[in-house]
Order: structure tokens, then sequence, then C-alpha cells
């Protein structure tokens, strides 16, 4: 039951270092798209991002946060055999990330389809009561089983809200799914459609709650973030997504991934500057600040 994992070397994202000593924040690739259905590809965006990465500047002037004033490891690729079975190899990647998130306060992790984020929900953090996840996300992803597996993109949350319970659960940006996926939701109170409804999620949120952020492309609006598995219509700004990252308590935040960029099917690199951009957005807003931002000198008129 289980493999031993590794984790491969790669081109370090904007800033990043390929070692750090005592890291603020670290970055973990996870190339998987074992259960990608519609437009596969997402295993090469780990890569991509950090490419795109050098696009964009290490400044974000919306949080005025520099991503040099951070100590940023970027750890490269978790070695996946594909295919991975992922019910049979779930256990030892939970662990594996376990024990990878004890080495910086933070843990940013670069997919690959959205069935990954069930390997960063350590059991530690479901037996936590204080443990939330949060996703963005176009699709409600509720289905018992997808394709004849119970571990897919389309029916990972499912078992998220098996082992977290739908106190613990929350759903925002979801506008696509099966009808019965929305009657659960539903009736769960899973759901926030809107950023405000989020919003307003967070602020109800325990003082002493620890999360985890689960980042879908396409939580956007497909004409924003086309080149994803699963693009839809009606979805978030860009600025919306920034709202909600500054909305977070970043010490609270242990945890995060970005899932679902494909590559191959964004010829103009339009998306990938943007999932770059995402990342950095990510990694400023929800680590915590250690050198607070300087100050504009006072001029005396």
């Amino acid at each position: 039951m289980g493999a031993p994992f590794a984790l491969r070397p790669a081109q370090p994202f904007l800033a990043a270092r390929p070692a750090a000593n005592a890291p603020q924040a670290q970055l973990v690739g996870f190339p998987f798209e074992a259960t990608a259905s519609f437009r596969s590809g997402a295993a090469f965006a780990p890569q991509a991002i950090r490419t795109f990465s050098e696009s964009i500047e290490t400044y974000s002037p919306h949080q005025e946060r520099d991503l040099e004033d951070l100590i940023l490891w970027d750890r490269g690729d978790l070695v996946l055999e594909e295919p991975l079975n992922l019910g049979e190899h779930l256990p030892a990647l939970r662990d594996f990330c376990a024990q990878l998130e004890t080495q910086a306060p933070f843990t940013l992790y670069l997919g690959g389809e959205h069935t990954a984020t069930l390997a960063f929900l350590s059991p530690e953090k479901v037996a936590d009561p204080n443990f939330h996840l949060i996703v963005l996300d176009a699709h409600t992803d509720l289905r018992e089983t997808y394709q004849g597996s119970p571990y897919s993109h389309a029916a990972w949350a499912r078992r998220a809200l098996e082992w977290l319970g739908p106190e613990r659960l929350i759903i925002a940006g979801a506008r696509s799914g099966l009808r019965e996926e929305f009657a659960l939701a539903r009736s769960l109170h899973l759901l926030a459609p809107t950023p405000q409804d989020l919003l307003q999620r967070i602020q109800r949120l325990p003082a002493e709650a620890r999360i985890h952020l689960s980042v879908d492309l396409d939580v956007l609006d497909l004409a924003l973030a086309p080149g994803t598995g699963n693009p839809e219509p009606l979805g978030w700004r860009v600025e919306d997504v920034l709202t909600v990252l500054q909305a977070l308590p970043a010490r609270r935040v242990l945890s995060a991934d970005l899932v679902e960029y494909s590559p191959p099917h964004d010829p103009h690199g339009a998306t990938g500057v943007l999932a770059a951009w995402l990342v950095r957005e990510m990694l400023l807003a929800l680590t915590p600040a250690q050198h607070p931002p300087e100050k504009s000198p006072t001029v005396n008129r």
C-alpha cells in the first residue's frame, strides 16, 4: 500500500531559491492529471507557471509587498508515475505532503488537476476541529463517483465533504454541476456563489480557524482564463480573487493550491501569465509579513 515519493529540482519560481534555511513559504509542484476527462495537460502546469513567472515583477503594488522580502523555497516537483492509482497511493501521498509542510510555515502547491487537493488534506488537518477547507471553483465536484472512480476531479470534493463534514467546507464560485450536486450543496449550505458571499463566510470563521485554500483557475470567467481543463462562462473577476486573498487571515492559512491550468490549451500564454501572477499574490497575501512595507516619504509643501 502506498509508494515512496521524492521531489525533483525544477527551475525556481520568480525570487524563489532551490534551497533555503528557515523559509517563510515553500512551493511544491504536483504534476498530477490521471483523472482529466475533457482537456488534459495540467501535468505540465507547475513548470509552465514557473516559466511564466519570469514575465512578471516580484513587487505587488496591490499589496505593497515584494517576493524579494520573503525567504521562498521552491522544492521542485513531486515525482509521480502516470497513470497513478490515487486511491491506492493517497494515504502515502497525504503523509508525504504532511511531512513537507513541517518544513515551512506556509506551503503553496502547484497543480495538477483538482483531485490533487485530497493529498494536501492530511489526517492531522482532518482531525483538527478548527481546520477548514475553502474552495474556489466553477464546479461543485461533488459526484459520488465519476467514470467509475471515487477519486476523480469531478468527485474529489465529495471525499473532502465526507472527511470534514459540511461545517468545515466552503465551495465558492460554483456555477456548473449536476442537479443532484447542487441540491446536496444547497441543503448542506456549502455554497458561496459570489465573492461577497464568501467574504461574509470568512468573517464568520472562528478566530482559531486553520485553513487550506484551493483555487481552481476555472473559478475565473473563461474570457480571463481560457487555458483550463474545463473553462466556464459567468465567472469571477481577477479582482474578486485578490479581494478574497486579502481578506484571509494569513497566519491561519496553513497551505494552499492553484490547480487546473492546462498549458497545451493556452497557445498565447495569457492564462499562464495570470496563473503566475496569482501565485505571486497568493504567496504575498498568505505568508505572514515579517518586514512591513516601506512608506513613501512625506513631502512638505
